[in-house]
């Protein structure tokens, strides 16, 4: 093993590498420019495909990626590692999930086809009132049984006077065989999800082992679209913008209130650099400028000021079309924030969000998958020309990469390398 001098220390190869991948990402994250543009994929499926493992394998034990994490880190060098989010099978099995597809005999998909999630309506149009007065109450006895079949018994349970009597009275509840079985399925979930975060911490360890760093140490999901996602939908909480909007205003507002503390419960406590935010309810398409500045970024910004506040970096993820909310997102300290972008006029928030957080370029993932390397190497060019002077910028694709032509991503990597040097 070779070994180097520096400052006063002595560290093999493989650690100044890692040193000098994690100082690049950095000083583009501070709007600095490092010595090259940082080059930084959000993979997904790829390092899987890539080497023949599939999603069902990655599903039922998360240590069947670390070969694929290898091969790629080993094979393109990017300087950090985007982990990418897969949920475990045997917790959805065991709950008996709904919601959500995934490969395997289970639901009939094929054992290299990733996981589905499916838009419907948990939340019914009468009970927003009582979702805002007992958000708790709800997800226990309504949410939880409509998502997961085997969680049903748990409509059967009252537990808002825990005094006195009542109390006594209603964990009779806890005897009906239905509510022992929705208890015995979370159990067996819970050990599902104790044994997952096991091997996930065996991925991290081997991903630190080969010398490379993580980009993001955790998800969270902004108050809007967990509303969205998980309670009324997503094609529904943008109509409810219309047909109910003091409603969904004061729920959202009250998921934010509650759940603002779990960034730092989670990650702050665990001493998380950077937190990733997938934004998927924000796009043009979705609210007008006036309904995005009401609705949806009271909450994005409450949650990009508290990880701030806990020294961790915020790194954005603004899918779909972005281009009518630039002056907006550009309202955040200095140098403090990351925004990835997936479609988006890269000249116009160069010149706005630029100015004040780093971006993430958005090369396109149907060109890695479909396109030419010539048109790869031209594309990968001109970001680099618009995004990458003054510093500031991140090489990167414009969704969670699954699928991509090996060559395809050599000449990126190689083009990012040869012409992204300051």
């Amino acid at each position: 093993m070779d070994y180097i001098q520096t400052g006063g220390f002595v560290m093999d190869e493989k650690q100044l590498k890692k040193q000098q991948r994690d100082q690049r990402v950095n000083d583009a994250i501070e709007l600095k420019e490092p010595d090259r543009v940082p080059f930084v994929p959000k993979t997904s499926g790829f390092y899987l495909e890539d080497a023949g493992i599939s999603f069902y394998d990655a599903m039922m034990d998360a240590r069947n990626m670390i070969p694929g994490f290898q091969k790629y880190m080993r094979e393109f060098e990017p300087d950090a590692v985007n982990i990418g989010g897969l949920y475990g099978i045997n917790a959805l099995e065991a709950l008996g999930t709904n919601y959500l597809k995934w490969p395997g005999p289970t639901c009939n998909l094929p054992l290299t086809s990733s996981f589905q999630h499916l838009d419907d309506t948990y939340l019914k149009d009468d009970e927003y009132k009582e979702f805002i007065e007992d958000p708790t109450h709800v997800t226990l006895t309504k949410l939880l049984p409509r998502k997961h079949k085997n969680l049903k018994g748990l409509s059967k349970l009252y537990l808002r006077e825990v005094y006195d009597a009542g109390f006594f009275q209603d964990i009779a509840a806890f005897a009906d065989p239905e509510v022992k079985e929705a208890l015995h399925a979370l159990e067996k979930a819970g050990e599902a999800a104790v044994e997952r975060g096991k091997q996930m911490a065996e991925v991290r360890k081997a991903i630190q082992d080969e010398g490379f760093s993580t980009l993001c140490q955790g998800t969270f999901f902004i108050p809007f679209d967990a509303f969205g996602d998980s309670i009324r939908g997503i094609l529904q909480v943008v109509t409810d913008i219309y047909d109910y909007p003091d409603e969904l205003k004061a729920a959202v507002d009250k998921i934010t209130e509650m759940n603002v503390k779990r960034i730092v419960k989670l990650y702050a406590s665990r001493g998380a650099k950077r937190v990733f935010l997938p934004l998927h309810c924000g796009v043009d398409e979705f609210m007008s400028p006036q309904a995005y500045e009401k609705f949806y970024w009271p909450c994005l910004k409450r949650c990009i000021d508290i990880i701030i506040e806990n020294n961790m970096t915020p790194v954005c993820f603004c899918e779909g079309n972005y281009n009518t909310r630039l002056e907006v997102l550009s309202q955040v300290p200095k140098g403090k924030v990351v925004y990835m972008f997936e479609k988006v006029d890269i000249k116009k928030v160069k010149n706005t969000v630029g100015k004040v957080a780093c971006i993430c370029g958005n090369l396109p993932n149907a060109l890695l998958a479909f396109g030419t390397k010539e048109q790869v190497i031209e594309e990968t060019k001109r970001q680099l020309d618009i995004l990458a002077p003054g510093g500031g910028f991140i090489m990167d694709c414009s969704l969670m990469l699954d699928n991509a032509k090996h060559e395809n991503m050599e000449a990126w990597r190689e083009t990012t390398l040869k012409y992204g040097q300051y």
